[in-house]
C-alpha cells in the first residue's frame, strides 16, 4: 500500500474561495454601479447632443433672419447640419403663431383655435358690437398656388404679377388647362375666362366683358383700417382708359405707362367737404401695365369705354358706411338705403333724402363741384358710381359690409348670378346689366365674410368657411393646403362698431402655419428635441421642460415702435429626413408687408408646447419694472415699461405689446422660405 504525501491546505482553499467570491462581489458592485451610472452617462450624452445641435441651429437661425429681413426673392443660403445621433425631420402640424393689431384706441382683438385645422375659431372683442369676421387664405408655403376662377359672365381676364415689398426673381408660372405660361414682372397677359388659373405668385387681374366698364381698383397693399393705398400696378386693355385717384389730402402722383411717365402735385382746396383728385386718360395701343404711386392713402378708379358701374368703398374700409369720398368724373351716383329710417345724404351745398328701402340716383358731380367730394349720410348706405346703365360688379352685403355675406339689396333690372359656399356660410352675388363691364379678379382664397352681430365680453364662437381637416392624415392636410380646401395661413379682419360707424375695420389678425424643423434624440427619456420654429430655437431637454434657447426676433423702439418679420419656413416636396449629414438649401421666395401703420393694441400668440415659455422669455425685463413689482398683473398701472407682457389664458400662450397707452408704430412682414434638405454625398 502506498501513501500519498499530498496534503490539503484548507487555508489556501478558503483564501481562493474568498478571492473568487470577492471578485464576484466586486463585479456585481461594478455592474450595479454601471447600471446606476447609465442614466448619468445618457444625460451627459444628451447634453452633448443638445448643445451641439443648438449651436448648429443658432448658425442656421442667423442665416434665416438675414434672408427674412433683408433678402430679395431668389436669395439663398446653404447650411450643413450634422446630428451626433438622432433624427432631423419636419413637423408641419404643431408649429405656428399669430399676431393681431387693433386700429382704434381702446380696442383689443384676441383669437383662439385659428390653427387647429377644424372649422371652429373663437374671437374676443369686448369693447363693442362685432358685426362680421372676414377670413383670407394667405397661401403661404411651397406648392400652394393662388387659384383664380373667373366668372363665366366675362369674356376674358387680364393679369399681371402683383407688386409687393419685393418681386419674384424669375417669371411667374400660370397654369390653365394643363398648359403653363410664363409671365414676367411688368408683363400683362390675356386669358380666356372659361377655366381656372393657377399661379405661383399672386396676381392683379381684371375680368372684362365687352368693350366698356368701370372698376374701383384695390391697391397693391391696402391700409387694413381703410382699404386705401399708395401704389397700384394694374393691367389695362386696348384703347382709352381714364384713371382717377381721389383722397382727402394733398396728392403727389407719380405715374408710368408703357409709353410715358410723369409726376404731378395737386394741393387740396381749402373748401369745406371737398376732397382732392387727379385724373389722366391713357390710350393703350396694346394691353399693358400702368403704375401709379401716391404719397398719401387714396382710392383709384378706372373707366374704360362709355359705360360701367362700381361700388364705392366707405372711409372705414367697408362698402356699407356713412362716410364716402366720391370721384369727380362725370356720371351718376346711386344711393341705396336698406334701413327702416330715411337716410339724409349731404355734400357741399347739396344733398338728398333717400326713403327707407329705396334707391335714388343723382347726376354727378353737382354743378358747383369740380373735385372729389366728401359725402356724409345719417344712416348706413351703399353708394355706386355709374356711367350709363351697363355694368358688371359684385354686390356688397349689408350684413358684413363686404362683397361676401348673406344679406343683399338687388335691383330688379339686373341679372344676378350667385356663388355659394359649400357650407352655406356666405354667398356672393354678381350683378350684370347689359353686355359690357369690368371688375377685379380675386383668388378663391380672398376675403370670405361671416355675419356675427354679437356683443359679448367673452369669447365669440364662429366658423371658418373652409373644410375641416381635423383628424385627417398629414398628407391629406398638405393636399388641402395646396388645393385651397383649407387655408394655408390666415388673415382675419374684425368688422364692428366704432363711433357712428357700425361696419368699421376694427382690427386684423394674421395666423401662420409654420413648419418646425426638429432634431429628435433620446437620453434616459424619449421624445426630446431641439427645434426651430418661426425664428425661435427651443428644446424640451432635460426632463421634457420647455426651454427657449433663442427667442423670436423683433425690433423695438425708439419709443412706442414695434417691427417684426415672420420667417415662414417650409420644406419642398423633395426634402428628405434622417440622421446623416444634411445639406439645407434655403431660398427666399417672397417677402411681403402685411401692415405698416399706427396700431393701438398689438398681441402675439404661440401655438404648441412652448407658448408659455416664449411669453415668459419675451417679458423677462418686466422684472426691472417698479410698477410691476408693486402692482403685479396690473397692466393699467404699468407706466415704466415698454415691451411684451404675458396675458393669462387657458388657450395658446398670448402676450400684449405694452406702451402705456401710446399709439404703436407697427410694422409686420412675412417672408416665405423654401427649404430643400438633402443627404450630403460621401
Amino acid at each position: 500500500m502506498k501513501y500519498s504525501n499530498q496534503r490539503r491546505n484548507e487555508e489556501a482553499v478558503s483564501a481562493a474561495v474568498a478571492t473568487v467570491l470577492l471578485f464576484g462581489g466586486v463585479v456585481s458592485i461594478i455592474g450595479i454601479m454601471l447600471l446606476s451610472l447609465m442614466p448619468i452617462i445618457q444625460e451627459l450624452e444628451g447634453s452633448l447632443k443638445r448643445n451641439d445641435m443648438q449651436a448648429q441651429m443658432e448658425i442656421m437661425g442667423h442665416e434665416v433672419t438675414l434672408l427674412s429681413e433683408s433678402g430679395l426673392p431668389g436669395d439663398t443660403s446653404q447650411i450643413e447640419l450634422i446630428p451626433v445621433s438622432g433624427e432631423l425631420r419636419w413637423d408641419r402640424l404643431r408649429g405656428g403663431m399669430w399676431y393681431s393689431a387693433s386700429w382704434y384706441e381702446g380696442d383689443t382683438f384676441r383669437i383662439q383655435g385659428a390653427l387647429d385645422l377644424d372649422r371652429n375659431i373663437d374671437v374676443r372683442h369686448a369693447e363693442s358690437n362685432v358685426q362680421a369676421i372676414c377670413y383670407e387664405d394667405m397661401r403661404l408655403g411651397p406648392d400652394r398656388p393662388f387659384i383664380f376662377s373667373p366668372s363665366n359672365q366675362s369674356d376674358s381676364v387680364l393679369v399681371t404679377p402683383k407688386h409687393g415689398l419685393t418681386i419674384p426673381l424669375g417669371p411667374v408660372i400660370i397654369e390653365q388647362d394643363g398648359i403653363e405660361h410664363s409671365l414676367s414682372i411688368g408683363e400683362v397677359k390675356s386669358f380666356d375666362s372659361d377655366t381656372v388659373l393657377k399661379s405661383s405668385h399672386d396676381l392683379v387681374g381684371l375680368q372684362i366683358l365687352g368693350d366698356s366698364g368701370v372698376a374701383l381698383i384695390p391697391p397693391s397693399k391696402a391700409n387694413p383700417a381703410t382699404g386705401k393705398g399708395q401704389h397700384w400696378a394694374l393691367p389695362l386693355p386696348l384703347g382709352e382708359t381714364t384713371i382717377e385717384v381721389f383722397a382727402d389730402d394733398d396728392l403727389l402722383i407719380q405715374w408710368q405707362t408703357p409709353d410715358e411717365f410723369g409726376q404731378e402735385a395737386i394741393p387740396q382746396t381749402a373748401a369745406v367737404r371737398i376732397g382732392n383728385s387727379w385724373s389722366k386718360t391713357v390710350n393703350m395701343s396694346k394691353i399693358g401695365l400702368v403704375e401709379i404711386v401716391t404719397d398719401v392713402d387714396a382710392h383709384l378708379m378706372i373707366t374704360h369705354g362709355s359705360s360701367g358701374k362700381t361700388s364705392l368703398l366707405g372711409e372705414e374700409g367697408n362698402y356699407y358706411s356713412k362716410h364716402f369720398i366720391a370721384p369727380s368724373n362725370s356720371g351718376k351716383l346711386s344711393f341705396s338705403n336698406p334701413n327702416e329710417n330715411a337716410a339724409t345724404i349731404t355734400w357741399k351745398n347739396g344733398g338728398i333724402s333717400v326713403p327707407s328701402n329705396q334707391t335714388i340716383e343723382v347726376e354727378w358731380p353737382p354743378s358747383n363741384i369740380d373735385n372729389a367730394s366728401i359725402i356724409e349720410s345719417s344712416e348706413n348706405v351703399l353708394v355706386q358710381w355709374k356711367l350709363n346703365n351697363s355694368g358688371l360688379n359684385l354686390l356688397p352685403a349689408i350684413d358684413t359690409g363686404q362683397i361676401t355675406g348673406l344679406n343683399f339689396i338687388e335691383d330688379g333690372s339686373q341679372s344676378i348670378y350667385n356663388i355659394s359656399s359649400e357650407h352655406g356660410d356666405y354667398i356672393s352675388k354678381l350683378a350684370k346689366d347689359g353686355n359690357s363691364g369690368v371688375m377685379i379678379l380675386e383668388d378663391e382664397g380672398a376675403m370670405r365674410c361671416i355675419a356675427i352681430d354679437q356683443t359679448a365680453s367673452g369669447w365669440i364662437s364662429t366658423t371658418l368657411p373652409w373644410k375641416s381637416m381635423n383628424g385627417v392624415p398629414e398628407g391629406q392636410i398638405i393636399t388641402s393646403w395646396r388645393e385651397g380646401d383649407h387655408p394655408a395661413s390666415l388673415e382675419i379682419t374684425l368688422i364692428g362698431v366704432e363711433g357712428d360707424a357700425t361696419h368699421a375695420n376694427l382690427a386684423t389678425a394674421w395666423a401662420f402655419h409654420i413648419s418646425r424643423l426638429t432634431y429628435e434624440f433620446d437620453t434616459s427619456i424619449t421624445g426630446l428635441e431641439v427645434a426651430w420654429s418661426a425664428g425661435a430655437i427651443v428644446t424640451n431637454h432635460p426632463e421634457l421642460d420647455p426651454t427657449i434657447l433663442v427667442g423670436p426676433t423683433d425690433r423695438q423702439g425708439p419709443g412706442p415702435r414695434f417691427s417684426a418679420t415672420v420667417p415662414s419656413m417650409h420644406p419642398t416636396k423633395t426634402s428628405v429626413t434622417g440622421s446623416g449629414i444634411m445639406n439645407l438649401d434655403i431660398e427666399l421666395s417672397m417677402r411681403e408687408s402685411l401692415a405698416s401703420t399706427t396700431a393701438y393694441d398689438v398681441r402675439r400668440g404661440w401655438v404648441g408646447p412652448y407658448g408659455d415659455a416664449i411669453a415668459s422669455w419675451a417679458s423677462s425685463s418686466l422684472e426691472t419694472s417698479e410698477d410691476w413689482i408693486i402692482n403685479p398683473g396690473r397692466i393699467d398701472l404699468l407706466t415704466d415699461y415698454v415691451g411684451w407682457v404675458p396675458v393669462p389664458t387657458v388657450g395658446p400662450s398670448e402676450a400684449v405689446w405694452h406702451t402705456a397707452g401710446e399709439p404703436i408704430q407697427f410694422n409686420l412682414q412675412i417672408s416665405s422660405l423654401d427649404v430643400e434638405i438633402s443627404e450630403a454625398s460621401t
